[in-house]
């Protein structure tokens, strides 16, 4: 969901999965360890299981009702995670280059008034 692109570095590579936990903490209990459980599902499933679930995620935007409905809400919550986390500033302890946010030449300057 985050691939390398030009400069930008993947998600993997950029080790932004350690600092999930910062976003997760402020979800619901409930709601974090049913992703746990479909994680722990989608990690036992092949490629082309994956494939599909993300294309399903992805389509989901087009429709409604039925399984849409849920596919939708993975996608915001999933991408919320994967693109707040890569979107932090933070990176992994063993990644050397910079941040995506130093790449695109992001900055939020604070004004006191």
């Amino acid at each position: 969901m985050a691939p390398e692109n030009g400069e930008l570095p993947s998600y993997s590579v950029c080790g932004c999965i350690e600092h999930v936990d910062d976003v997760a903490g402020y979800a619901p209990e409930n709601d974090i360890k049913d992703l746990g459980m479909l994680l722990s599902i989608l990690s036992f499933m092949p490629d082309f299981v994956l494939q599909w679930f993300v294309k399903a995620m992805n389509d989901s935007h087009q429709k409604n009702g039925g399984l849409s409905d849920l596919f939708r809400m993975l996608d915001f919550g999933i991408k919320g995670i994967i693109l707040g986390t890569y979107y932090s500033g933070k990176t992994g302890k063993n990644y050397n280059g910079k941040s995506p946010l130093e790449l695109i030449g992001f900055s939020i300057n604070r004004i006191e008034s």
